[in-house]
């Protein structure tokens, strides 16, 4: 006997391991359960999670449902906004299994059970849909857009009677997945919202008849501000114009003034600048460079100054008209001093 008693231990130690295997259960966080007896639902079903007791199988049976969030779309479909306007949306939605009787009574999967949610929310969305016109969807102003209150509308419901209102009547998709399914939807949103082919094409041709509008718009009062600064400047440059004219003939009286003074020597002196005159002359043919004259010095008056000796009639040479010009004017400035002398002597005005 004494033998045999280790292996009497070991065995009530297995026994007793798989007894309690068998009895005794685990829930986690993240599922919930349904005990079954008889594939019946029992009364006391395990709220919390932890460490739960159960008779052993065929008697008892645990079933397990995940709790975690699970999410779906809707198919990309068009619906009719409350003026008829023809819109094309998607929209997702949140759930999970938050009864689970319930849900173990459908006797459906997970993916049926979402096949029917998803059927709720896009009959839900048509019948809120009726309720917004496309402004109210659409808007560049935040303040008009009530896209948050068509979403809760879907989740809520929406109290309609046929084409009035009832309270009583009001539908909700969290509501009847709860109690339909024993599936809690936790959100619905929409996830891409658009345009009929039609109304996109007509609200292209509006944006477009804008941008128009504006460029025109613009285009106008550029050449109105283009007119504008050329009259100005036209003004301006008439202003400027009349001052360097006006500038232009002071100083051109001035320097008439001033030539003016130099004249006297000339008649005094009208070899001198017929000289002079001759030397500016041959000085502008030379600086142009623009052509080429062969001619015949005896014959073409500005070139004598080059002769040697006159031809033809006397004509003084280029020293002899220097010597001449240098002797007259000494003479004549003698004569000026001369006179100056004669009215400055006092004994002059006694004689």
């Amino acid at each position: 006997m004494t033998k045999n008693l280790p292996a009497i231990i070991v065995a009530i130690i297995v026994l007793v391991v798989i007894a309690c295997m068998m009895c005794a259960f685990q829930v986690g966080f993240t599922e919930t359960v349904v005990v079954t007896r008889f594939e019946r639902p029992k009364d006391d079903q395990p709220k919390e999670p932890g460490l739960h007791f159960k008779l052993p199988w065929p008697i008892d049976r645990v079933h397990r449902y995940d709790t975690r969030l699970r999410t779906f779309e809707t198919e990309f479909r068009q619906v009719a906004a409350k003026e008829s306007e023809p819109l094309i949306l998607t929209t997702y939605a949140t759930w999970r299994i938050k009864d689970g009787q319930r849900f173990q009574a459908t006797k459906l999967s997970e993916s049926q059970v979402t096949s029917k949610i998803r059927g709720l929310v896009s009959n839900q969305v048509a019948l809120a849909l009726k309720r917004y016109s496309l402004r109210e969807l659409i808007n560049v102003n935040p303040a008009n857009q009530r896209l948050a209150d068509l979403e809760r509308d879907i989740l809520m419901g929406v109290a309609t009677d046929g084409d009035g209102v009832d309270a009583d009547s009001a539908t909700s998709v969290k509501e009847a997945a709860l109690k339909d399914f024993g599936v809690d939807v936790i959100s619905i949103g929409i996830k891409r919202l658009g345009l009929g082919e039609e109304v996109t094409k007509n609200v292209f041709e509006r944006m477009k008849a804008e941008r128009d509008n504006v460029a025109k718009r613009l285009e106008a009062e550029g050449l109105s501000e283009a007119l504008k600064i050329r009259e100005e400047a036209k003004e301006v440059e008439s202003k400027i114009n009349l001052r360097a004219d006006a500038y232009a003939k002071k100083l051109r009286g001035q320097g008439e003034a001033e030539a003016a003074k130099y004249y006297v020597y000339f008649e005094r002196n009208r070899e001198l600048a017929d000289f002079l005159k001759k030397l500016e002359t041959v000085e502008e043919i030379l600086k142009s460079g623009k052509m080429t004259l062969v001619i015949d010095s005896e014959v073409w008056m500005p070139f004598e100054i080059f002769r040697g000796k006159p031809s033809g009639r006397a004509q003084p040479s280029l020293s002899g008209v220097l010597n001449d010009s240098l002797d007259s004017a000494d003479a004549k400035a003698s004569d000026v001093v001369a006179a100056s002398d004669a009215s400055s002597d006092p004994s002059s005005g006694e004689d």
